[in-house]
């Protein structure tokens, strides 16, 4: 009930937006170009909807060598995958799935199609790769969830609308410039393009709530056919494949709106995954799964994601089994959150992330405000006054990332169930461990590098004291000599879309690497608050 729901509200907003628009577009307009746009969009997007599933066929055929096959097939490779794609076929009364295998070692899985009528469902052979026979029947019980919802007829229709939304914009814009002469016209078409732009930028975060929701409801459907701890062990399986497999994302890149996960979100989950399993101890996964539930900044990443975070999809199939895989109301018990300070940290990271911005936007305003004439003199004060405000909130800012205090001991597995670790303030670390490749791997000019110590792994950020090409000549020179050496290195441990610790020093037997992640920000800031200075000099001479 609450897809539907969410399905019609987010229709009716999306379909009001573009009434809205449409209608003042008409109105200011009086041209009959507008119908000729938004009815060839229509048309369009009908086209693609109804030939959709067979374009995709050809783009998965040609550019990825899917492999299709039928229900026997399937048997041969994952008899109780095929079981239950039966089972729930003749439940529900819709005909079996077109089936594909793309040989990608990423293990993901998607569904697509205009209806149950034609539905595909394509896994990949990481699929069989890392995970076992039940795992694999609850991944395709998930896609089945989305024949079955129609949720992906009615993504369709939603982003449909958001693109004329967007042209509407765009359209918005074209006349607003054409009509730069007529003031009223203009005036008009730019709140208008305004507005359209606005309703753009909403509809698109309901769209990706949306989308969450189906997520959900598709993971319910699973957990009901088969078991609910089979998908959970899944979902940390594929997040565990996607880590190791970096090195070809096309397909996860460009499926990531119905492919199974979040990939890059999951690659938290993946990393804790390969640290517990080589210690065989699963409780740190268990807390870095809390941070996914608990940390407010885990909420605004998954804003912006196409899938819900691991951690809070896990918590809801573990309230559907009577033996979860993981007890959540234990771990938290045990973990004694101290919610105060959580949520005081994360107010205290959002005031230094907007203090740069508000001070850049909002104090020309009140200057604006303040003043009915305006003067040479006053604008250049001010100017002087507002470049030395910014460059002292970017000194700030930077400083509070990167905090001059002693680092502190700990290990990757210590980290990563930090549960009030932030993307913005960085907590000072020291760690011991080697060297393994680079950042990107096989990016030859990739700066950054991954270690690995007896916990785990985790991602280095290096930066050096001249931009661009300081980076581009560390990384083609310098990396490949690290790789594979024991290293000691003290930074800043930061968490947000994946862990990674900002380098101060990096110490091999050989030599001492310092790190400038701070530099940048110290130079900009004491930059603007000289030239600031200097401008009110030149000024106090002059008058």
């Amino acid at each position: 009930m609450r897809l539907f729901l969410a399905s019609l509200f987010t229709i009716i907003l999306l379909s009001g937006f573009l009434i809205a628009i449409f209608l003042s577009l008409l109105y200011f307009a009086g041209i009959i170009e507008i119908y000729f746009t938004i009815g060839l969009t229509i048309i369009i997007n009908f086209i693609l909807w109804l030939l959709g599933p067979k374009i995709s066929d050809f783009i998965y055929g040609f550019f990825y060598k899917v492999r299709w096959i039928d229900i026997d097939d399937l048997k041969k490779i994952s008899q109780a995958s095929a079981d239950i794609i039966l089972r729930v076929c003749k439940k529900y009364n819709f005909k079996i799935p077109k089936l594909g295998i793309i040989l990608d070692k990423n293990p993901n899985a998607f569904t697509y199609g205009s209806g149950r009528w034609n539905s595909r469902i394509i896994v990949t052979e990481g699929i069989f790769t890392y995970l076992d026979e039940k795992e694999r029947a609850s991944v395709f019980a998930h896609e089945l969830g989305h024949i079955k919802n129609r949720d992906f007829i009615i993504m369709t229709i939603a982003s449909t609308l958001l693109q004329i939304l967007y042209e509407l914009y765009v359209i918005s814009k074209r006349l607003s410039d054409r009509n730069g002469n007529r003031r009223k016209s203009s005036g008009a078409f730019s709140i208008i393009m305004i507005i359209s732009y606005i309703f753009f930028w909403i509809g698109r975060y309901v769209v990706l709530y949306l989308s969450r929701i189906r997520e959900y409801y598709a993971d319910e459907f699973s957990a009901k056919e088969t078991d609910p701890n089979f998908l959970s062990s899944a979902l940390i399986k594929i997040s565990y494949g996607i880590l190791v497999n970096p090195d070809d994302v096309r397909l996860i890149n460009s499926t990531q709106f119905i492919g199974i996960t979040d990939f890059k979100l999951s690659k938290n989950i993946g990393m804790v995954y390969y640290n517990c399993a080589n210690l065989k101890d699963f409780k740190p996964l268990q807390k870095a799964l809390i941070f996914d539930i608990k940390n407010p900044w885990a909420f605004i990443m998954e804003l912006n994601s196409t899938h819900p975070l691991t951690g809070k999809r896990l918590k809801r199939l573990s309230q559907m089994s009577n033996r979860p895989l993981f007890n959540f109301n234990k771990i938290e018990k045990e973990m004694n959150i101290d919610n105060k300070k959580l949520y005081l940290n994360f107010l205290k990271d959002v005031f230094v992330v907007l203090l740069p911005s508000f001070i850049i936007i909002i104090f020309p305003i009140l200057f604006i405000l303040m003043y009915s004439t305006f003067s040479f003199v006053s604008i250049a004060l001010f100017s002087s006054f507002w470049l030395f405000l910014i460059g002292l909130s970017i000194l700030f800012t930077t400083i509070y990332k990167y905090p001059n205090k002693i680092p502190e001991n700990s290990n990757v597995l210590e980290l990563m169930s930090d549960i009030y670790a932030s993307p913005v303030r960085g907590k000072p670390v020291k760690l011991s461990g080697k060297l393994i490749g680079k950042g990107i791997p096989g990016l030859i000019f990739s700066e950054d590098m991954m270690m690995q110590d007896r916990t785990g792994l985790i991602f280095l950020n290096y930066e050096s004291w001249l931009p661009i090409i300081g980076n581009l000549f560390f990384g083609l020179k310098k990396v490949p000599k690290l790789i594979n050496k024991d290293a000691e290195i003290t930074g800043w441990f930061l968490r947000g879309m994946y862990p990674i610790i900002g380098l101060n020093t990096l110490k091999t037997k050989e030599e001492m690497i310092r790190g400038f992640v701070k530099l940048g920000g110290i130079i900009i800031g004491f930059g603007l608050i000289i030239l600031s200075l200097l401008l009110f000099f030149v000024l106090y001479f002059l008058i």
